[in-house]
């Protein structure tokens, strides 16, 4: 009987790690980027090509960016800190529930966003098309 619960739980912790899930999410985007009067080069760098790139009936130049926008990193570690506490005192019982719970959550929020830049390729307006994350930490200037 104790052999039974030795191997399911060491099947168990093998499986589903939610420490490694946290820890290897995406990293949080630094969405300050998206503040009017900010080069397009550096929002280039931060939330890297677009998807799009195209000029509007007004003349104006636009992009069009998907992301996932994930965690800080000091996030990440608390969660994992917390995450291989709980397992250490349950004796990995707790990676039932932690594991499918991270692997939901920790992936990211999927992000869309159009960026109208000036005639100095500098940004004058955002529109968010697509924002999934569950609690907007840092907002996106519009």
């Amino acid at each position: 009987m104790f052999r039974n619960f030795v191997g399911v739980l060491c099947l168990v912790m093998l499986t589903a790690c939610s420490v490694v899930q946290a820890t290897s999410g995406p990293e949080s985007k630094d969405l300050s980027v998206l503040e009017q009067g900010t080069a397009r080069y550096l929002v280039l760098a931060e939330l890297g090509q677009p998807i799009v790139t195209e000029t509007d009936q007004d003349g104006r130049k636009y992009d069009i960016f998907t992301f996932r926008q994930g965690q800080h990193g000091a996030v990440k570690a608390g969660k994992a800190v917390l995450y291989g506490t709980a397992a250490v005192f349950t004796l990995g019982l707790s990676e039932v529930i932690t594991s499918p719970l991270e692997g939901a959550a920790g992936k990211g929020a999927e992000m869309k966003a159009r960026v109208i830049y000036d005639a100095e390729d500098r940004v004058s307006q955002v529109e968010v098309l697509q924002d999934e994350r569950w609690m907007p930490v840092q907002k996106v200037s519009s």
